[in-house]
């Protein structure tokens, strides 16, 4: 009788030692390894030799796994390594969407309040939900260690704002002063240094909002008036030569001509 494999739904399936061979090739192609065919037969031969000594007619997956992983062990450590922690990401993968599949859930049965802010009634706001709960559960895996992962799991730390710290600033000054010296690139344009007060108050509003888009937090812009003050006096020259232009136009006009003027 062959031996069948109990996979994860509990589906069974006829045991193949050619899904074996498969599967460590992948994991040694991502160790960069070329295992040679002794070695893939030694891994089968391993398996084989393992499920006929123990006379079992089915065998869970996940034991399957194992009994790979010390063939591989004793054929190539190196190889074994990447099989294993391909597996455990596979699994960790699994449990990060099932906390989002079960937090999109629970919104059609009892909302979200975790900010007063936003009304989780709107499909909208529940997209953004879903895709925070989806953020946050990628920065605990790839951006805390085992020991803070533990730590915030059972709620000895809470770390504000997991869903939005993927790689962004956070409460930044601005330098805005920096950013219009010289002129700047936003998007797929070149803009060249404001020489007006109204035109950098357009532009700075422009930056601002461009800027405090791509991250989470608090954003300033430190010593605007300083900044501004270049711009300020820049306006006056140009305004203040302007007046006195329109005005010496006036003094030089004729008595009959003042009123056009």
């Amino acid at each position: 009788m062959p031996i069948q494999i109990v996979k994860k739904d509990k589906s069974l399936q006829n045991f193949n030692p050619k899904k074996i061979v498969d599967a460590i090739r992948k994991s040694a192609d991502r160790a960069c390894v070329k295992l040679t065919d002794e070695q893939e037969k030694a891994v089968v031969d391993y398996v084989c030799k393992f499920l006929i000594e123990h006379g079992q007619e089915e065998i869970e997956v996940a034991k399957l796994h194992n009994i790979v992983e010390n063939a591989l062990d004793e054929v190539d450590p190196k190889v074994a390594k990447c099989y294993r922690d391909y597996r455990n990401y596979k699994t960790n993968f699994f449990s990060m969407i099932d906390k989002v599949y079960q937090k999109k859930l629970s919104l059609s049965f009892i909302a979200d309040r975790s900010n007063a802010n936003a009304d989780s009634a709107l499909v909208t706001t529940q997209k953004a939900i879903v895709y925070n709960e989806l953020n946050t559960e990628f920065y605990k895996k790839f951006f805390l260690n085992e020991a803070e992962r533990k730590a915030s799991d059972e709620g000895f730390i809470y770390i504000h704002d997991k869903n939005a710290r993927l790689d962004t600033m956070n409460c930044c000054l601005f330098d805005m002063k920096n950013v219009l010296s010289g002129g700047f690139r936003m998007g797929n344009l070149d803009y060249t240094e404001p020489k007006t007060l109204d035109v950098a108050f357009d532009l700075i509003a422009d930056i601002a909002m461009n800027a405090a888009s791509s991250q989470y937090g608090g954003f300033t812009l430190p010593e605007i008036d300083i900044l501004l003050g270049k711009y300020a006096e820049q306006s006056y020259k140009k305004y203040y030569n302007e007046f006195i232009e329109n005005y010496n136009k006036i003094i030089e006009c004729s008595e009959d001509e003042k009123e056009n003027c």
